[in-house]
């Protein structure tokens, strides 16, 4: 299917009443009555049609400038802002807009999810449209293009730093594609200077002389989220947060999906009507590990009992890879209604991947229904290794660089705690040959079969394989009653070294935190489902036979744990920025 600038024009014509409920402006300094807002690309096609309407409304003077999401461009939003120049209100991506946040450049409890955009392609016009409906095709396009252009923000960055080498392409289209900087993809297709051009849909549409060819298939797409904040520095903040609510209000919806945008309608002050009967179709929890993992099997396990409790089917998927990073980032792009979960480890996993994983997110985006399964980090090697105690195989990482080889799960306690073993004891971290998985399932088979010599994992899951292992250490301040295995302190006593014993494991489930801000009874409906769940003694009784957890430790309790456990591994993070 193709979309031509005719049809942009007549959707621009639908949709366009103005908020009803918008503040409006009393008397005053005519001077107050100004704001300066700057916009990225992505959100700019809704913008120009709602901001004249604004102006009506409200009789409040927008003085607009328009700059890129990110990257080092001069008239990027982040390096204008990094410059002194003065605005009161920023749109850009949600992942920028966090960052300018937590640099201080932006009001942090100002911060509003505006819109959800998806990237497109576009050909000139006149050309053949390549068909990218499905994966295979999409691919086949990419390989047959003599030319390819993405953009130099969120979604240019998402082609070129990850789906491309994802796909195993990124060596074959390198040498044929261009980052866009300071205009749109499009323009250059337009001119012809590139075959075909990525960016957000809406920042495609406006373009003469091009052919909207589609959105990238659904299994290779990245959603941003395009979000508004109010500067650190703005001068006009009252009129600021009107024109926040403005666009973030459901009279304004239409005009926005016009343009090739999702909206993200929060009723002006974030509160969406909740629907009766919630739920009315099946939740899907979305599993950060591998089919068969602890996680997976818990979740599993849960999603029967959970079924029954809200009266709605549950599905259950599986999201892996990059240490949480794509199941969370999945579940940010998803709409923020309740019908899909996360299951995971939220920490030390999802601390990790905040703190050194370049996540576009913070904690403050998940709100966190149940903590049900705490679990403490063992130290083992193979039974048949030479290494008999800690001290020992530490030594040998010390006087035999590179020929001691450990597995552990990327940003999991373990991880951490094998890179501080070496920290604190004088050894540097090139020494040790370590391997980052992105489950707990391969680094248990890599040392059951001699693959590796040692690893450091949770010991609830290395449960099945116990008879080929020797532990060495219970990473907690007291032993464990199912492992014949020091602690951690006492395993390092003979070295003289004091090791801090890092948390392990808390497995568990949330949602996204702007889905607990809308819709708060909903959200706990959800909890509600969970604490009933854990009341059934028949999935007490399978839990416990599988040797997981299940707690019930509710929302207000799971946050406080998140936040405190999250400033622990802040204190050590920077272990993770030493190459494996």
């Amino acid at each position: 299917m193709t979309r031509t600038l005719p049809i942009l024009l007549l959707l621009f014509t639908l949709g366009g009443c103005p908020a009803q409920d918008v503040p409006e402006v009393g008397s005053g300094d005519p001077a107050t009555r100004e704001l300066r807002v700057v916009t990225s690309g992505g959100f700019t096609a809704a913008y120009n049609i709602l901001a004249p309407q604004f102006e009506e409304r409200t009789g409040i003077r927008l003085i607009t400038e328009y700059g890129a999401s990110s990257g080092g461009a001069p008239d990027s939003i982040p390096v204008r802002l990094e410059r002194g120049e003065l605005f009161d209100v920023v749109i850009l991506s949600r992942s920028s807009l966090n960052n300018l946040a937590e640099s201080g450049n932006v009001r942090a409890d100002s911060r509003r999810d505006l819109v959800r955009s998806s990237i497109g392609m576009a050909v000139r016009a006149g050309s053949a449209v390549p068909d990218i409906s499905t994966p295979d095709r999409f691919i086949d396009v990419l390989r047959a293009a003599t030319s390819i252009g993405y953009s130099a923000s969120a979604s240019g960055t998402y082609l070129s730093t990850d789906l491309f080498p994802r796909l195993g392409l990124w060596e074959e289209l390198a040498p044929k594609s261009q980052r866009v900087v300071s205009e749109r993809v499009a323009t250059v297709v337009a001119r012809g200077d590139i075959e075909i051009g990525f960016q957000q849909i809406s920042e495609i549409l406006p373009i003469e002389g091009i052919v909207f060819a589609g959105p990238i298939p659904d299994e290779h797409q990245r959603v941003t989220t395009f979000s508004t904040g109010i500067t650190a520095n703005a001068v006009n903040t009252r009129d600021a947060a009107i024109l926040i609510d403005y666009l973030s209000s459901p009279e304004v919806a239409g005009t926005i999906a016009a343009t090739g945008l999702e909206p993200v309608v929060s009723g002006g002050q974030g509160q969406s009507e909740v629907t009766d009967g919630f739920p009315e179709r099946p939740v899907t929890f979305v599993v950060a590990f591998g089919v068969g993992g602890s996680a997976d099997r818990m979740t599993r396990m849960m999603s029967t009992y959970v079924a029954d409790a809200i009266g709605q089917p549950v599905t259950v998927i599986n999201k892996r890879g990059a240490g949480t990073l794509l199941a969370a980032n999945y579940m940010l792009d998803q709409p923020h209604d309740g019908y899909a979960v996360l299951a995971t480890g939220f920490s030390p996993y999802l601390s990790n991947t905040i703190l050194e994983g370049n996540a576009d997110y913070t904690i403050d985006d998940f709100a966190y229904l149940n903590f049900q399964w705490f679990d403490e980090d063992l130290i083992a090697v193979n039974k048949d290794s030479e290494y008999t105690t800690l001290p020992k195989l530490l030594d040998a990482i010390r006087h035999h660089p590179k020929t001691v080889k450990g597995a552990v799960v990327r940003g999991s306690g373990g991880h951490l705690m094998a890179k501080l073993l070496l920290e604190v004891s004088g050894i540097p971290q090139e020494n040790l040959n370590l391997v980052a998985y992105n489950d707990g399932g391969l680094p248990r088979a890599a040392v059951a079969g001699h693959v590796v010599d040692f690893i450091v994992i949770s010991n609830e899951g290395t449960e099945g394989i116990r008879d080929y292992l020797r532990p060495l250490a219970i990473v907690s301040h007291q032993r464990h009653p199912r492992w014949d295995a020091p602690t951690l302190a006492e395993a390092m006593a003979p070295t003289g070294f004091d090791v801090p014993t890092i948390p392990g494991s808390i497995r568990g489930f949330g949602t996204t935190a702007e889905f607990r801000r809308q819709y708060p009874e909903r959200f706990d409906i959800l909890a509600e489902g969970f604490r009933k769940a854990l009341q059934d003694e028949a999935l007490q009784q399978r839990l416990r036979t599988a040797s997981i957890g299940g707690r019930w430790t509710g929302p207000e309790e799971s946050e406080r744990i998140m936040r405190e456990t999250f400033e622990i591994f802040r204190n050590y993070a920077y272990l993770l920025k030493v190459d494996d």
